[in-house]
């Protein structure tokens, strides 16, 4: 074998033996490789996943608070209402009543004084008024007189109870409801300042525009409302039967 051929015989024997070492190292860092890249991949995905979980806790949570208050108001609204609407009508009926153009009063000229006395142990007169009116000559007209002051602080004190409870717990109730309360409340109200005027003052002839007034719209809104308020109840209290 020439010098050449032995030359080029340990050369090839040698490129066997890099391509080899190559082909090993390759091995290897594929094998190595792989499983760096598994183990970065299984990192990634851990740390996705534990964030997701996160997200989806903060979530729930968020969910869980606005369900809650949620639920809680429609519990005030719940509790509210009903009571706010009976004021209302306390007042509305009381004002309505005692502005009426229509009065009737008992004929208390023609009680015996054993009725009278009956009669008067239940009225609402103070005791000066029962015993001035025992005296009176015309015991009507004196009654009439003095039975109205006392009428118009009662409307008066269920326009107040009305009033103060809506600005205390208005908060609860819906703003288009409240404004309906409160512009029915203003009806009542006006009426009731025109007549204590007409009355303080013996005004001939009368002011009735503001009586006319809650008289020939009050009952409308005071349906619609109920109307509303009712179907605001039923919602409420299926929903908490739901929660």
């Amino acid at each position: 074998m020439s010098v050449v051929e032995q030359v080029l015989t340990a050369l090839g024997g040698l490129a066997a033996v890099v391509i080899a070492i190559a082909a090993a190292c390759f091995g290897l860092f594929r094998v190595f490789g792989e499983r760096w890249m598994a183990a970065k991949f299984d990192e990634k995905l851990a740390a996705y996943r534990h964030e997701q979980q996160k997200e989806l806790e903060q979530l729930r949570f968020k969910i869980s608070s606005l369900l809650d208050r949620t639920t809680k108001l429609h519990q005030r609204e719940f509790e509210v209402l009903p009571e706010a609407w009976a004021k209302l009508v306390y007042a509305y009926s009381a004002t309505i009543a005692l502005t009426s153009p229509v009065q009737s009063y008992p004929d208390l000229d023609r009680m015996t004084p054993a009725h009278l006395t009956e009669f008067l142990e239940k009225s609402p007169l103070a005791s000066w008024e029962r015993n001035e009116l025992s005296q009176a000559s015309k015991k009507t007209d004196y009654y009439s007189d003095h039975i109205f002051w006392h009428r118009l602080n009662e409307a008066r004190s269920y326009c107040r109870e009305s009033y103060a409870y809506l600005r205390r717990h208005g908060i609860f109730v819906q703003a288009e409801i409240k404004e309906k309360f409160s512009t029915l409340d203003d009806l009542v109200w006006n009426a009731l300042g025109e007549h204590e005027i007409n009355a303080q003052m013996k005004l001939i002839p009368r002011i009735t525009e503001r009586g006319n007034e809650l008289r020939s719209k009050g009952e409308a809104l005071l349906k619609d409302l109920e109307t509303i308020v009712q179907g605001r109840l039923w919602t409420s209290a299926t929903n908490l039967s739901v929660d």
